[in-house]
């Protein structure tokens, strides 16, 4: 039988479940760097052998906990026929984890070890930064039809302008992160990649159509 077929164990999703939500207390409490797998252990009232047969370590559960298990709540940018809004809604999703606990502080911790260890690396790219990319793939094909944005609009660089900055006031600047931010930034895009007709439209002008 074949890994999509086969049905999930219930038991095994229950204890999958007690141990994400343990280490997002443990993080809420704490920070990355101090949380232990035997504290989650505790917490979740799953052995430690359990716990390491799915996760190498905790980097890895905590990844998982706090940005992977969390993607299906991200709202969907869906068609809603204006640009503007669609890409707002992507943003906004982001803002909102990164500005509660324990995400934001979590990813502050993870950061160092996404960039310097290969396989928790490859992981995020592979389970947060491609699906995410894939998401948003709709938003601007959808953008360049309504002539919003220019036919050879990059989908991935896209996708780095409007979530890089988030992420360099959230490690770097500590400037705020809000919505005001994340709407700016939509508007900075959305100027960049204007067709050469819209290229004098200014934020304000574009809020009004």
């Amino acid at each position: 039988m074949s890994e999509e077929n086969r049905k999930p164990d219930r038991r095994l999703e229950r204890s999958r479940k007690a141990i994400l939500d343990a280490t997002r207390e443990l993080l809420t409490e704490g920070d990355v760097r101090s949380l232990t797998v035997e504290a989650v252990a505790a917490r979740s009232g799953v052995a430690k052998t359990t716990i390491y047969r799915r996760w190498r370590d905790k980097w890895q559960l905590a990844l998982d906990a706090v940005v992977i298990d969390m993607l299906p709540r991200f709202a969907d940018p869906v068609d809603v026929g204006d640009t503007r809004k669609e890409l707002m809604t992507f943003t906004d999703s982001v803002l909102k984890v990164l500005f509660a606990r324990p995400f934001g502080p979590a990813m502050q911790g993870l950061v160092s070890e996404i960039a310097t260890e290969p396989e928790l690396g490859r992981a995020y790219r592979e389970r947060v930064v491609e699906p995410r990319r894939a998401q948003l793939a709709p938003v601007i094909e959808r953008g360049i039809a309504r002539g919003d944005l220019r036919t050879d609009t990059d989908l991935r660089l896209v996708h780095e302008l409007l979530l890089g900055p988030l992420f360099y006031r959230l490690l770097l600047s500590g400037g705020p992160l809000d919505r005001k931010f994340s709407h700016n930034l939509v508007d900075a895009v959305l100027d960049s990649f204007a067709p050469v007709s819209q290229a004098a439209t200014t934020p304000k002008q574009r809020q009004r159509h």
